[in-house]
């Protein structure tokens, strides 16, 4: 890959010139499939408005950056980089944001309570807010992974770090350019193996986007599974797992298994594997055919077919029970007063788990 080092020059960009970008991998987190926005379309006021909002969301943290840079002021330790925006009119001269979205929403931010005088700042102040050192990349002579390289360093395990979503698209996106495993690893500062794994779990949410009956589910949020499929052999074999094809072989089985993690309809509004790590569950299950009857059924759950689980294979879960009741036999009057709150919810939602498996006992014998 070319030395990125050469290709980025220093540059003061007032703020008013900086856009936001309206494409930035971090909006995947606020759980909307992103639709590209053309570039000729980024310096609109109603395009950088919506950017700007977006950006203003909880979960990025932009509020105590905001509050940060108010106190202590703007200190560029880190330039943020930036490209000449490609649709040029006008005088000014606009640049697009490639690492720092964050600091620049930030600053707009300021300078917006400034405006709308809720905060009062000097001149000195706004001078620090609104005249950006920056570092000017040679969009022409960069290679297109450059955009994904840049701010990956920082965000995939540096600074305010991306989501598994955005790394995986990030890594899948380095790969289709033509880098390597390691090399699209290296340039986002990940080790091989993760990289490989955020690839395989990327292409398999893709794959589910072009499914007819499921894909209109498969949102950034579903990821979660697919990392959980993966980590779990067991349930990776089931669904048959093809690195040379790169998708699941086993056509039925992924239907099936697109069903239990996507709600059925209206009346059944929870999916029968509510989270990610309700495939940890399943992969305890996934070779017993009795248990995954149980969860094929209407009115069957997870829940339900662990039990059923349990009942055939009293050699798997007997002897934790077992411990358990020792464990719980051993407490002394001292131990059970002294008891922190983490510890007595443990407790509690073990007896509710005992309850639960007891009156899914008794619904299995009825159903018989």
């Amino acid at each position: 890959m070319t030395n990125l080092y050469n290709l980025l020059s220093p540059v003061t960009v007032k703020l008013d010139d900086l856009l936001l970008d309206p494409n930035n991998p971090r909006f995947s987190e606020l759980g909307e499939e992103l639709k590209p926005i053309p570039e000729a379309r980024f310096a609109e006021e109603k395009v950088q408005a919506v950017t700007f909002e977006k950006m203003k969301d909880s979960r990025f943290d932009v509020g105590e950056l905001r509050d940060t840079i108010k106190t202590i002021g703007f200190l560029p330790m880190d330039r943020i980089v930036v490209r000449e925006w490609k649709a040029q009119s006008g005088d000014s001269k606009k640049y697009v944001v490639v690492e720092g979205n964050r600091r620049v929403t930030a600053l707009k931010w300021l300078i917006d309570l400034h405006e709308r005088a809720k905060e009062t700042f000097s001149e000195g102040q706004l001078s620090n807010f609104t005249a950006i050192e920056c570092l000017l990349l040679d969009d022409a002579r960069a290679p297109e992974s450059a955009t994904l390289v840049l701010p990956g360093l920082r965000h995939v395990s540096g600074v305010k770090e991306w989501g598994p979503y955005q790394k995986a698209k990030a890594v899948f996106a380095l790969r289709k350019s033509g880098m390597g495993p390691q090399e699209a690893a290296q340039s986002l500062g990940l080790s091989t193996r993760a990289a490989n794994s955020a690839y395989k779990c990327y292409i398999a949410l893709e794959n589910m986007k072009s499914d007819e009956e499921y894909g209109e589910f498969a949102e950034p949020r579903m990821y979660s599974y697919f990392e959980e499929v993966f980590k779990r052999p067991s349930v990776r074999g089931w669904l048959d797992w093809n690195d040379t094809q790169e998708r699941f072989a086993s056509d039925e089985r992924l239907k099936e298994f697109y069903s239990w993690i996507v709600p059925a309809g209206d009346e059944t509004p929870v999916a029968k594997l509510p989270e990610s790590r309700s495939v940890r569950e399943l992969s305890e299950i996934i070779a017993d055919e009795n248990a995954l009857n149980i969860l094929r059924t209407p009115e069957g759950s997870l829940s339900r077919a662990i039990a059923r689980y349990e009942v055939d294979h009293p050699e798997d879960w007997y002897p934790k029970v077992t411990a358990a009741t020792s464990a719980l036999k051993s407490l002394t009057p001292d131990m059970l007063r002294s008891m922190d709150a983490a510890t007595l919810e443990s407790l509690q939602n073990l007896g509710d788990r005992i309850d639960r498996a007891l009156k899914d006992r008794l619904s299995l014998i009825a159903a018989n």
